[in-house]
C-alpha cells in the first residue's frame, strides 16, 4: 500500500486565513486575561488547588493543613473565614492536584487565576457548543447563538468563572466522555474518567451510569484507560509525596463538618421549618429510586436512553443530598440542551416560540431574584435560587422523555430529524 498525497494543498489564502483565525485568537485570549485580572474578590476554588500547589513545591508546606487554608482565606477574604463562608479546606486527591502543579510556577497569583480563568472560559464556550452538538439536531441559526448566549452568560456559569471553579472543565469532560463512549474510543473514555473522579456531588450518579454501562458491555478497554492513567499519576504521587491519603481523608472528614453550600436536606428546612427534613428525605429517597430505575433501563437499551439518563443524572446530581455550590448547576447546560432542541424538533409550529421562550425563563428568573428580592426574602430566594435549575431540568427531560429515547419509526421522524 503506498501513501496517498492529498489531492489539493493549502493555498495562500488558506495560509492566511489560518493566520487570521490565530491572530485574533490570541488577541481574544490576551483581552480576556486582562480582563479576568480586574477580578478584586472571589477565586477561592482554584486559589485552594494553587496555593496548595505551591505550598508543597515551594514551602515544603503540608497541603492539607490548616496553613493552606488560611492563606486561602487570606486572599479571598482578606480575613480569616466567618460563620457561613467557604473554610477551603483542601479535599482534592493529591494525584489530581498534580494538574494544578503547572499553575504553581506562577508566583502572582492574580495573574495565575486569570490564566486559569481563561482555560475556564474557553472550557465553557467548548462546552456549551458540544452540549448542543451532542443533541445531533441541527439548530437554526438564531436559536444556537441564543443558546451559546444563555450558556455562557446565565447565572450559574458567571458565578462558576468568579470562584474560577473547575466544574467547567469537569462538564466539558463529561461532554467528552459521552462522545468517546459512543465513538468507542474505550481508552479515552477511560482516560477522562480517571480524570474526573472527584466533585461527586457533582459527577457521581453520571460517573456510576458510564460504569454500569461499560461493565453491562464488557468494554475492558474503558478499564484499561482508565487503570493505566490512574497508574501514571498515583505512580507520580507516590514518587514526590507517598503519605498524601491520611492527610487528604482527614481534611475531607473537617472540610464535610463545616456548613456552608447547599444541600437538599438544610434547603427543605429553610424553606418549611416543620416538616422540611422529612420531606427532604422523601424527596431525596425518590429521586434514588428514580434513578435506580433508569439506570437498570439505560445500561442495556440504545444509546438514546442512555444519553437521555446521562442527562437525568447530571440534573439530578445536585438534589442528592450532598453538600454543593451555586455555580456547580453550571453543568446543567448539558440536559437543557437535549431539553431544548426536543422541544424545538417535536413541535414545529410553536416549537421555536416555546423554546426560545423557556430559555428566556431559565436565563432570567436566577438574575430577577438575586436582583429583586427583598431583604426579608433573601435567604429563602438563595434557596429558590438553587432549586429551579434542576428540578426544571428533571421535569423538562421527563417532559420530552417519549422523543428523545424513541428512534424515528414513521417517515415524518425521519425527515424531521434531518
Amino acid at each position: 500500500m503506498s501513501f496517498q498525497q492529498p489531492s489539493k494543498s493549502l493555498t495562500k489564502r488558506d495560509y492566511q486565513f489560518i493566520a487570521l483565525v490565530a491572530g485574533l485568537f490570541l488577541i481574544l485570549s490576551a483581552a480576556l486575561i486582562f480582563l479576568n485580572l480586574r477580578f478584586e474578590k472571589g477565586g477561592g476554588d482554584f486559589y485552594v488547588h494553587w496555593v496548595a500547589a505551591r505550598a508543597f513545591s515551594v514551602d515544603k508546606i503540608e497541603p492539607y493543613s490548616g496553613d493552606v487554608a488560611s492563606r486561602v482565606q487570606g486572599l479571598v477574604y482578606g480575613t480569616p473565614a466567618r460563620a457561613g463562608d467557604e473554610p477551603y479546606i483542601l479535599d482534592t486527591p493529591f494525584h489530581i492536584l498534580l494538574l494544578y502543579f503547572p499553575f504553581a510556577l506562577l508566583s502572582d497569583p492574580a495573574l495565575a487565576r486569570a490564566v486559569f480563568t481563561l482555560i475556564l472560559e474557553l472550557a465553557l464556550a467548548a462546552l456549551v457548543y458540544l452540549s448542543l452538538r451532542l443533541t445531533d439536531w441541527e439548530s437554526p441559526r438564531l436559536f444556537t447563538i441564543l443558546f451559546i448566549l444563555f450558556g455562557i452568560f446565565n447565572f450559574y456559569s458567571l458565578q462558576a468563572i468568579h470562584e474560577a471553579n473547575p466544574v467547567l472543565m469537569l462538564g466539558l469532560i463529561y461532554v467528552g466522555i459521552v462522545i468517546s463512549y459512543y465513538a468507542e474510543t474505550d481508552e479515552m473514555t477511560g482516560a477522562l474518567l480517571a480524570v474526573s473522579f472527584y466533585y461527586w456531588e457533582v459527577g457521581a450518579p453520571f460517573l456510576i451510569l458510564v460504569i454500569l454501562r461499560a461493565y453491562h458491555e464488557k468494554r475492558m478497554r474503558i478499564l484499561a484507560g482508565f487503570v493505566m492513567v490512574n497508574f501514571i499519576l498515583l505512580f507520580i504521587t507516590y514518587l514526590i509525596y507517598p503519605d498524601w491519603l491520611i492527610p487528604f481523608l482527614r481534611a475531607g472528614w473537617n472540610n464535610l463538618r463545616i456548613p456552608f453550600g447547599f444541600n437538599t436536606f438544610a434547603v427543605f428546612a429553610d424553606i418549611w421549618p416543620a416538616y422540611g427534613l422529612l420531606v427532604s428525605r422523601i424527596f431525596v429517597a425518590g429521586l434514588l429510586v428514580m434513578l435506580g430505575y433508569e439506570f437498570a433501563l439505560a445500561r442495556s437499551r440504545d444509546f438514546r436512553q442512555f444519553y437521555w439518563a446521562l442527562c437525568l443524572s447530571i440534573a439530578a446530581a445536585p438534589l442528592l443530598g450532598l453538600r454543593t455550590e451555586m455555580e456547580h448547576l453550571s453543568v446543567l447546560v448539558i440536559p437543557l440542551a437535549l431539553v431544548f432542541a426536543i422541544v424545538h424538533e417535536r413541535w414545529k409550529v410553536y416549537g421555536s416560540w416555546l423554546a426560545v421562550l423557556l430559555l428566556g425563563l431559565v436565563y432570567a428568573l436566577p438574575w430577577v431574584i438575586r436582583f429583586f428580592a427583598t431583604e426579608h426574602f433573601l435567604k429563602i430566594s438563595n434557596e429558590i435560587v438553587f432549586l429551579f435549575p434542576p428540578i426544571f431540568t428533571i421535569a423538562g427531560l421527563y417532559w420530552i422523555r417519549w422523543w428523545a429515547i424513541r428512534p424515528p419509526r414513521v417517515w415524518s421522524d425521519l425527515t424531521n430529524r434531518k
